[in-house]
């Protein structure tokens, strides 16, 4: 059940927002107590909150562009060129307020180091899910929809057979993920626009091998290596002077 809460005041938000990151820096020994208290005296704590985003109960749409918004990548690759004489990178925004400019250039090495501190550990998740959202109750609640719906079944010594209407069913849902990943549906021929029929999954390296020579599609690759040394810029390279990069993004 979800209530309504009045609005947390922002200073309050401000505050614990502040000691949370502090105690988190502390655990990880990045500051120390000293560090702390001094930052806890400042007037100013340095952070901003706002709290003034409100998605109705029916706004749907509203929803979806928060979600977006949470879970967006930390760059754009279309506004991304890379320069490869110089060895640089150029970032494409909008226009900053205070640069009075749309573009950031950076070292390639140094747009490296800055992509991978948004690169989560493995293991780490970015979004988290609680309550009535969770994997375990979404889970608890699949199997019991799936018990109540699913009739008990009698074994009466004969084999079990293959039902055709669930066989066809179970090909349209894999045809339904692939479409909704790769935005492309695999069951329509590329030439005719026609509907596909799904026949067998060949694994075998011979028979794949001789299908795509018959096709003309056979172009095997060589095992990949890592880009040589010399390909990379010398200007590129670590160790870079620190220059602090707006976030124009």
């Amino acid at each position: 059940m979800f209530r309504v809460l009045p609005a947390i005041p922002t200073e309050l938000l401000e505050q614990q927002l502040r000691r949370a990151v502090l105690d988190l820096l502390l655990a990880d020994e990045a500051i120390d107590k000293d560090l702390v208290a001094k930052l806890l005296s400042w007037q100013h704590s340095g952070f901003s909150v706002d709290n003034q985003v409100r998605i109705e109960a029916g706004d749907a749409q509203g929803r979806q562009q928060l979600a977006r918004y949470m879970i967006r990548a930390p760059f754009s690759v279309e506004k991304t060129e890379y320069k490869a004489e110089p060895g640089v990178i150029v970032y494409r925004s909008k226009q900053h307020a205070t640069l009075k400019r749309n573009f950031q250039i950076m070292p390639g090495a140094k747009w490296l180091e800055m992509l991978l501190q948004h690169v989560p550990d493995k293991g780490e998740h970015l979004v988290r899910y609680y309550g009535w959202y969770s994997n375990r109750a979404r889970g608890k609640r699949k199997a019991e929809m799936a018990d109540a719906e699913t009739p008990a079944r009698v074994d009466d010594g004969t084999p079990e057979q293959v039902d055709p209407e669930a066989s066809r069913a179970a090909r349209a849902a894999w045809a339904r993920l692939i479409k909704k990943v790769y935005e492309s549906d695999p069951l329509v021929c590329p030439h005719c626009g026609g509907e596909m029929r799904f026949l067998a999954v060949i694994e075998a390296p011979p028979v794949i091998e001789r299908i795509l020579r018959h096709l003309g599609l056979w172009e095997p690759r060589p095992p990949s290596q890592g880009p040589p040394d010399d390909d990379w810029p010398v200007n590129g390279q670590i160790p870079l002077t620190y220059e602090p990069v707006p976030a124009i993004a």
